[in-house]
């Protein structure tokens, strides 16, 4: 009951969402000033705790176990010991939020390339991804099922997977129930709700969240991505050890959705026009 009542955040709850995502943008930038350290001596961890203490700075700490992959760790769902190497020619996957002293908490994730310019192969994963999380920001709103944004990245990456020759089956027989192929590279749901936790409302029951209709006042995040393994040898060898994925905090609003993490670019002209400018 508790849960499902902290689904609908009030305009104070909002603003400190706001505030915890502000301070967030602001840590990545501290971060991507970074990557040449990284590169050079100091390797995931450094990112890692260059993050961690620029949340215990501006807030109570990071709101969950900051996620700094590079090159074959960046498809890992959720790569927390950050105890490799940043490779400088790979992607480099940044899942990081700041937890406000009021303990409400972002969650954003972009992939940037170390070397601050994306590889072909590298930008032609990220754009995949980019259609597919355009896609779930567009199926957000007042009224449209929880499982609207989903339904439709997942649409995306299905559609992109079959045009490399990925899928084995049909494009309908992937996306029916019964069929989900095109999960082996896409793994997690697309999105949950945010709040004191980074994952809240977990405990509310499947009628009041998976099954529920939106409504202003809910956060959410949308996070599509593809992660192709580096030991996957039924991939491309081109794309293997590639992770990608983008993570937006979405308010839903009286006739749409804000994105609230807006500043930070999800085009991959975008991000290295961005990376440049830190």
């Amino acid at each position: 009951m508790l849960a499902e009542l902290r689904m609908i955040k009030d305009d104070w709850e909002i603003g400190e969402l706001r505030r915890a995502v502000d301070a967030t943008v602001e840590g990545f930038r501290s971060v991507i000033r970074e990557i040449p350290n990284a590169i050079e001596w100091g390797g995931e961890r450094w990112l890692q705790g260059t993050f961690d203490r620029h949340a215990r700075t501006f807030g109570n700490g990071p709101g969950y176990s900051t996620i700094v992959g590079s090159a074959e760790h960046a498809p890992t769902l959720h790569w927390v010991r950050c105890d490799g190497a940043v490779k400088r020619d790979e992607l480099l996957l940044l899942d990081m939020g700041v937890e406000a002293r009021t303990l409400y908490t972002a969650d954003v994730t972009r992939t940037f390339p170390a070397s601050g310019t994306f590889s072909a192969a590298q930008r032609e994963v990220h754009d995949l991804v980019e259609r597919s999380h355009r896609a779930g920001l567009a199926a957000v709103g007042p009224g449209r099922q929880w499982s609207d944004f989903h339904t439709a990245s997942m649409e995306v990456i299905a559609h992109g997977l079959a045009d490399w020759g990925l899928l084995p089956v049909s494009v309908d027989e992937a996306l029916s129930p019964e069929g989900q192929h095109h999960r082996r590279y896409l793994v997690c749901g697309v999105g949950h709700h945010l709040g004191l936790d980074v994952h809240d409302c977990a405990h509310s029951s499947y009628e009041a969240y998976q099954q529920a209709s939106m409504a202003p006042g809910m956060v959410l995040t949308v996070e599509p991505g593809l992660y192709f393994h580096a030991f996957d040898t039924t991939l491309p060898p081109e794309l293997r050890g590639i992770g990608v994925r983008l993570e937006d905090d979405v308010l839903v609003t009286a006739d749409g959705s804000e994105v609230l993490s807006a500043a930070l670019p999800i085009d991959a002209a975008g991000i290295e026009q961005w990376m440049r400018a830190q």
